[in-house]
């Protein structure tokens, strides 16, 4: 006998309806099980060379990590920088620059922190990384961008060769990451432009830059060259102060034309003196027609006859006609 239509077994129907939600709930479950989610810093981590770092990352919501596969990579390179798997750490495919330097903070995989340890920054360690989480199921990752940096030396100021009529100032400073701004500074704090600027990495990677500029006497006061991180906002200063003397030796023709005309005017007044000083003695060496010149006693007293002209010479000048008294 058929059943009426519409109806049905009201057993089977809330027992289909059961297994239904089961199926949900145990699809739900494992899907919130499976899934990771990493979180980073969300700023950038700063350190200065030489020093440790920690670069923070961690799972949201806390979680267990210790049976996870945890790597550090570097964004730049795509190398493994820590590799941690099933409790143990793996150096295999470590890169050599990291080598002894890196440490995952093990008390903190049970509360799912996996942040790394970087001992004795380096230039090269400037960069992003990826922490990156993941098991049989499910992936995720953050990146956490770390800033290295290093403050040089002072600048150190020196004097070159004489230039476009003004003295050439150098200025030196090394031990800087990353590349610093040099500038140049009057006494008013007004900036100067540079007529040079280069730089170059030492083996560590550091930066040394070296800066020119002409300075000339319409500079005021004392040249400041400062050596600025944008990094840091950092910078170091040094001063110089150059003496007037310096700048006369700034045009060297100038100079000559100077020494050439003083040396001219010097010969030419001892020129006038001399002349007036030989005209002078011409007007005494003649006296009312009388030879002014001392005639020594014995060429009187010689036998006529005289000389018709008795000269003598007396400083440069010649008497004529000098006759006995």
């Amino acid at each position: 006998m058929g059943l009426p239509w519409g109806c049905g077994h009201p057993s089977f129907t809330g027992h289909a309806r059961g297994l239904l939600t089961s199926v949900v709930t145990l699809l739900l479950l494992q899907l919130g099980s499976a899934q990771i989610t990493v979180v980073g810093p969300g700023h950038p981590v700063t350190a200065t060379v030489g020093q440790d770092v920690v670069l923070p990352c961690h799972l949201s919501p806390q979680r267990d990590a210790r049976t996870l596969e945890i790597r550090w990579i570097r964004d730049k390179f795509f190398e493994i920088v820590h590799h941690y798997r099933n409790g143990e750490d793996l150096y295999g495919e470590q890169m050599k620059a990291y080598a002894g330097r890196t440490e995952l903070a093990r008390n903190g995989l049970s509360a799912g922190i996996l942040d790394l340890r970087i001992t004795g920054l380096r230039p090269s360690d400037d960069g992003l990384y990826i922490c990156t989480v993941e098991d049989a199921d499910a992936y995720d990752e953050a990146i956490v961008q770390l800033e290295v940096s290093a403050t040089g030396a002072n600048p150190h100021l020196s004097l070159g060769s004489y230039e476009a009529g003004g003295v050439r100032v150098l200025c030196q400073s090394a031990g800087w990451y990353p590349l610093p701004q040099l500038l140049w500074r009057d006494a008013r704090g007004q900036h100067l432009p540079s007529v040079s600027q280069t730089h170059s990495q030492d083996q560590e990677g550091l930066f040394e830059i070296e800066g020119a500029v002409i300075m000339t006497g319409s500079v005021e006061g004392p040249l400041s060259c400062v050596v600025r991180s944008s990094r840091l906002q950092q910078e170091r200063e040094s001063s110089l102060h150059i003496a007037a003397p310096f700048f006369h030796n700034a045009q060297p023709w100038m100079v000559a034309l100077a020494l050439v005309l003083v040396l001219l005017a010097v010969s030419i007044g001892l020129g006038v003196y001399l002349f007036r000083k030989q005209g002078k003695l011409a007007a005494q060496g003649w006296s009312g027609g009388r030879c002014s010149v001392e005639i020594p006693p014995w060429v009187w007293s010689r036998p006529e006859p005289w000389p018709r002209e008795v000269c003598r010479r007396r400083k440069g000048m010649f008497s004529w006609g000098c006759q006995r008294p």
